[in-house]
Protein backbone atom coordinates (compact mmCIF):
# COMPACT_ATOMS: atom_id res chain seq x y z
CA UNK A 1 0.00 0.00 0.00
CA UNK A 2 1.42 3.54 -1.04
CA UNK A 3 1.50 6.55 1.15
CA UNK A 4 0.39 8.88 -1.64
CA UNK A 5 -2.89 10.09 -1.08
CA UNK A 6 -6.33 9.98 -2.95
CA UNK A 7 -5.94 11.69 -6.20
CA UNK A 8 -8.86 14.35 -6.27
CA UNK A 9 -10.80 14.51 -9.95
CA UNK A 10 -11.72 18.36 -9.63
CA UNK A 11 -7.46 19.50 -8.91
CA UNK A 12 -6.73 17.45 -11.65
CA UNK A 13 -9.67 19.31 -13.72
CA UNK A 14 -8.39 22.69 -12.50
CA UNK A 15 -4.39 22.15 -13.17
CA UNK A 16 -4.84 21.04 -16.42
CA UNK A 17 -7.68 23.64 -17.24
CA UNK A 18 -5.16 26.26 -16.02
CA UNK A 19 -2.12 24.98 -17.76
CA UNK A 20 -4.47 24.55 -21.02
CA UNK A 21 -6.43 27.22 -21.57
CA UNK A 22 -4.17 29.86 -19.50
CA UNK A 23 -6.79 31.59 -18.00
CA UNK A 24 -6.42 34.05 -16.01
CA UNK A 25 -9.03 33.44 -13.77
CA UNK A 26 -8.50 29.62 -13.55
CA UNK A 27 -5.10 30.24 -13.52
CA UNK A 28 -5.37 32.01 -10.37
CA UNK A 29 -7.70 28.80 -8.71
CA UNK A 30 -4.89 27.24 -9.90
CA UNK A 31 -2.28 29.35 -7.24
CA UNK A 32 -4.89 28.64 -4.71
CA UNK A 33 -5.00 25.45 -5.26
CA UNK A 34 -1.12 24.97 -4.91
CA UNK A 35 -1.33 26.81 -1.64
CA UNK A 36 -3.25 23.64 -0.18
CA UNK A 37 -1.26 21.20 -2.01
CA UNK A 38 -1.64 19.47 -5.55
CA UNK A 39 0.03 16.01 -5.14
CA UNK A 40 2.32 14.31 -7.31
CA UNK A 41 -0.41 12.45 -8.37
CA UNK A 42 -2.74 14.82 -9.33
CA UNK A 43 0.24 16.63 -11.23
CA UNK A 44 0.92 13.35 -13.34
CA UNK A 45 -2.97 13.04 -14.35
CA UNK A 46 -3.13 16.35 -15.44
CA UNK A 47 0.15 16.69 -17.19
CA UNK A 48 -0.85 13.16 -19.11
CA UNK A 49 -4.67 15.11 -19.87
CA UNK A 50 -2.83 17.84 -21.78
CA UNK A 51 -0.53 15.64 -23.22
CA UNK A 52 -3.31 13.79 -24.80
CA UNK A 53 -5.49 17.38 -25.61
CA UNK A 54 -1.96 18.32 -27.41
CA UNK A 55 -2.11 15.07 -29.60
CA UNK A 56 -5.37 15.40 -30.16
CA UNK A 57 -5.26 18.86 -30.97
CA UNK A 58 -2.76 18.60 -33.69
CA UNK A 59 -4.32 15.15 -35.10
CA UNK A 60 -7.57 17.76 -35.47
CA UNK A 61 -5.12 20.82 -37.44
CA UNK A 62 -3.85 17.63 -39.62
CA UNK A 63 -6.75 16.52 -40.94
CA UNK A 64 -8.58 20.09 -40.98
CA UNK A 65 -5.74 20.59 -43.23
CA UNK A 66 -6.23 17.95 -45.43
CA UNK A 67 -10.16 18.86 -45.74
CA UNK A 68 -8.82 21.98 -47.06
CA UNK A 69 -6.52 20.64 -49.44
CA UNK A 70 -9.63 17.76 -50.65
CA UNK A 71 -12.16 21.13 -51.39
CA UNK A 72 -9.13 23.37 -52.60
CA UNK A 73 -7.39 20.75 -55.46
CA UNK A 74 -7.04 23.90 -58.22
CA UNK A 75 -6.76 27.57 -58.29
CA UNK A 76 -9.63 29.64 -58.87
CA UNK A 77 -10.22 32.67 -60.77
CA UNK A 78 -12.38 34.25 -57.86
CA UNK A 79 -13.04 32.51 -54.70
CA UNK A 80 -15.42 29.63 -55.61
CA UNK A 81 -18.66 28.95 -54.15
CA UNK A 82 -19.64 24.89 -52.40
CA UNK A 83 -21.80 24.40 -55.15
CA UNK A 84 -18.56 25.02 -57.27
CA UNK A 85 -15.68 23.01 -55.17
CA UNK A 86 -18.35 19.92 -54.83
CA UNK A 87 -18.54 20.09 -59.04
CA UNK A 88 -15.28 19.54 -59.22
CA UNK A 89 -14.95 16.01 -57.03
CA UNK A 90 -14.37 12.66 -57.88
CA UNK A 91 -15.49 10.16 -56.38
CA UNK A 92 -12.59 9.65 -54.32
CA UNK A 93 -12.17 12.72 -53.55
CA UNK A 94 -15.88 12.63 -52.25
CA UNK A 95 -15.00 9.66 -50.21
CA UNK A 96 -12.01 10.85 -48.22
CA UNK A 97 -13.99 14.36 -47.42
CA UNK A 98 -16.82 11.52 -45.96
CA UNK A 99 -13.84 10.19 -43.83
CA UNK A 100 -12.45 14.16 -42.85
CA UNK A 101 -16.60 15.03 -42.39
CA UNK A 102 -16.22 15.91 -38.60
CA UNK A 103 -13.25 18.29 -39.71
CA UNK A 104 -15.09 20.22 -42.68
CA UNK A 105 -16.41 23.36 -42.39
CA UNK A 106 -19.97 24.16 -41.92
CA UNK A 107 -20.77 24.97 -45.56
CA UNK A 108 -18.74 22.25 -46.83
CA UNK A 109 -20.95 19.91 -44.78
CA UNK A 110 -24.08 21.51 -45.78
CA UNK A 111 -23.26 20.50 -49.41
CA UNK A 112 -21.84 17.49 -48.43
CA UNK A 113 -24.82 16.29 -47.07
CA UNK A 114 -27.48 17.73 -49.63
CA UNK A 115 -25.11 15.54 -52.12
CA UNK A 116 -24.69 12.64 -50.38
CA UNK A 117 -26.22 12.47 -47.19
CA UNK A 118 -24.49 12.73 -43.65
CA UNK A 119 -22.13 9.60 -43.59
CA UNK A 120 -22.95 7.41 -40.93
CA UNK A 121 -19.68 7.76 -37.77
CA UNK A 122 -20.22 11.59 -39.23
Amino acid sequence: MTDEPEVRADVVQAVFEAIYTMDLVKVSRLAELAQTGITPGERRQADELLLAAMIASQDYRDRRAEAWDVLISRQWSSPPTWEQLFDDFTPERAARLGELYDVLPDGARLEYDKRYGRPQDG
